[in-house]
């Protein structure tokens, strides 16, 4: 997912692991990079990231409302 020209911030976005929406993660707006450090460890087994972005999520700057998903798995191995 890319910012083309949309000039998110860290407002627009949604990250989700597993379901549960996280907010502590970070946005370089100059990269447009997102992380996030996963607080403890997670089991094994297959997880999923969701992120969410779109104007929407933000003030409402009189931007159209649209909004770009992407998600994908990934395992953690025992």
């Amino acid at each position: 997912m890319r910012d083309e020209g949309a000039n998110l911030s860290k407002r627009d976005i949604r990250l989700y692991l597993d379901g549960s929406e996280k907010i502590r993660f970070h946005y370089d707006r100059v990269s447009g990079r997102l992380s996030y450090n996963v607080r403890g460890a997670l089991s094994p087994g297959t997880h999923r990231v969701e992120v969410e972005a779109g104007a929407e999520f933000g003030d409402n700057r009189g931007q159209s409302n649209s909004t770009a998903r992407k998600g994908w798995t990934f395992t953690v191995a025992r």
